[in-house]
């Protein structure tokens, strides 16, 4: 699919530098237009668009980007519907730079304005907080793996608290206990207060995310042929997932504030 991980140009950090804020992340679900093919959409994405989004870091909103392109060699996961074609991952340090993103004129007057060009409709989003359950070979090494991205929603009824409590402790991949991924991470929804909650109101539709990194795809599906039911705390119908290749454009970084 379009260059290699190995050509890509990947910015990464001057130095190590200790983490002093939280470092949280807001996850796109991007669709492609019906009259793009799939490569199409990622060369545009990989290409204008990116370009558009690195703005972002001069303000300091964006110290991470990463994005997700949907695999072409691999079909869509058995009886799970398709959570799109792209999905960048935009890492931030605190909720109130979070917050700016939205309303951020490097935002609006750049990248806003090139979505139509290749995403169809309004993207979903998700606001969250990273949890590595097993980091494997680490971060940098992840794109070199096969990576599965699925998207889960809160059953009704269930309290977030208890929601979070289950997401955090699970020591497995949430619908496959007994597969053993090289690394494992997920993304934990939180909620943005006044106005900056407004910004991605009826945006944020999932209450997480889960990544799970494997040597191939057969080794995936083979761990999602043995998937066991739902947990009771998860809405069953609305999972959606999808196989990826990451590619980072900018390593996450930690700031000293």
């Amino acid at each position: 699919m379009g260059r290699s991980i190995e050509r890509q140009t990947i910015l990464q950090p001057l130095e190590a530098k200790r983490m002093s804020r939280e470092q949280l992340k807001l996850i796109g679900l991007l669709s492609r237009r019906p009259d793009l093919t799939l490569a199409q959409f990622s060369h545009h994405w990989r290409t204008r668009h990116r370009n558009l989004a690195l703005r972002l870091i001069a303000p300091g909103i964006m110290n991470g980007y990463i994005q997700n392109h949907r695999r072409p060699d691999a079909d869509p996961i058995p009886e799970l519907p398709l959570a799109g074609d792209g999905f960048p991952e935009l890492w931030t340090e605190g909720e109130d730079v979070l917050a700016r993103l939205g309303a951020a004129s490097e935002y609006l007057e750049g990248a806003y304005l090139d979505e139509s060009n290749f995403i169809d409709g309004r993207s979903q989003a998700l606001l969250a907080r990273e949890i590595v359950i097993d980091d494997g070979p680490g971060r940098v090494a992840a794109p070199t793996l096969v990576k599965a991205m699925l998207f889960f929603k809160r059953a009704v009824g269930v309290p977030f608290e208890n929601f979070a409590r289950a997401w955090e402790r699970t020591l497995h991949p949430i619908l496959m206990p007994a597969a053993k991924p090289i690394r494992l991470t997920r993304q934990l929804a939180i909620q943005l207060a006044g106005d900056a909650g407004a910004t991605y109101q009826g945006v944020q539709t999932y209450a997480g995310q889960e990544a799970s990194y494997w040597p191939d795809i057969p080794s995936f599906l083979g761990a999602w042929k043995n998937r066991k039911a739902v947990p009771e705390y998860i809405d069953k119908d609305a999972t959606v997932g999808v196989i990826v290749r990451e590619e980072p454009v900018l390593f996450p970084i930690h700031h000293d504030q």
